[in-house]
């Protein structure tokens, strides 16, 4: 069994989200202590990826007018929308989440854990690929959930969340979210072109359960269906020390 740190950081703004998920990041590189972190958003957000023009999808003057925060992640992949949902980030090495040295990437293994979550809330999750309108659904967007990924999460033939990574030699560093409810009408208001198709492709929490657990029971079951597929124990952490290094 092999130790990692958890953070539990509750809600903070989209700026302090993405610099302390870049902080986990540049602190594993120095240490090798895998690291879990839990988190919320204070106010709606969108964060895209760090190859991304974000004026191409997003109308950033009324994000900016509405208080909206629009940040850039230390990943790629593309423009996600946060709000009512849980997000997870964590860093380790390849072997903490089994992940043979001869592969390049193994998404199927390391996504092991979010198949045990929804499946801990009775659903019945399954990769993108693995869906018959699969091909259909895997063109190119600027949009993360209007296009699908071979491993991201479906749930009957909807999108759920998203998930992107950051490697190196030594570190896989990967953040995602888990959406509890979706308000479609907010989005409409800051996404230029919005898919037509985009609401009946895409689904939350609260559309695939009668009754949506609390976020603090939420991220408990994601502590432990990452604990148990990858068999890690946890120490919890206290995120200042992350905080500390953001203004160094």
């Amino acid at each position: 069994m092999k130790n990692f740190c958890l953070i539990r950081s509750g809600a903070l703004s989209a700026a302090s989200n993405m610099a302390i998920d870049e902080q986990i990041f540049k602190r594993y590189l120095e240490n090798g202590v895998g690291v879990l972190r839990l988190y919320r958003w204070q106010r709606p957000a969108f964060t895209y990826g760090f190859s991304q023009d974000p004026n191409s999808q997003v109308d950033l003057a009324a994000c900016a007018a509405d208080g909206i925060g629009v940040v850039k992640r230390i990943t790629g992949g593309g423009i996600l929308f946060h709000d009512d949902e849980i997000t997870y980030s964590f860093v380790c090495s390849k072997p903490d989440v089994g992940e043979s040295q001869k592969v390049f990437v193994d998404y199927r293994n390391i996504c092991r854990f979010l198949i045990r979550f929804y499946e801990s809330l009775g659903l019945v999750p399954n990769f993108a690929l693995e869906h018959a309108g699969f091909k259909n659904r895997c063109v190119p967007h600027e949009l993360c959930s209007a296009s699908y990924e071979k491993y991201d999460i479906v749930l009957g033939a909807k999108k759920i969340g998203g998930n992107a990574q950051k490697r190196n030699r030594q570190a896989i560093f990967q953040h995602g979210s888990i959406p509890c409810r979706i308000n479609w009408n907010l989005l409409r208001k800051y996404v230029k072109s919005f898919p037509e198709d985009l609401c009946s492709s895409v689904t939350s929490l609260s559309e695939e359960l009668n009754a949506v657990p609390g976020k603090d029971i939420l991220e408990q079951k994601l502590i432990d269906a990452f604990s148990a597929v990858f068999d890690i124990r946890f120490i919890e952490e206290n995120q200042a020390i992350y905080e500390t290094s953001m203004v160094e």
